[in-house]
């Protein structure tokens, strides 16, 4: 299966990257974003629920 590279990241993408950086998480991600954001491999689950991925973590650190 191939996977999805080098698409662009919308706001509301970059916003939730962000907010899994917060110490304090301010809601419940949508199920649309979790699902393109652990598409792309930017997130994992975990047993909390979601966190960064080392790509991620690039992504955010070049756009945010």
């Amino acid at each position: 299966m191939a996977r999805a590279t080098n698409q662009v990241v919308g706001f509301s993408e970059l916003r939730w990257l962000q907010e899994l950086t917060s110490r304090r998480r301010k809601g419940t991600m949508p199920e649309l974003i979790r699902a393109r954001l652990l598409k792309r491999g930017l997130i994992e689950r975990t047993t909390h629920g979601v966190t960064l991925t080392a790509r991620g973590r690039i992504a955010l650190a070049r756009l945010g």
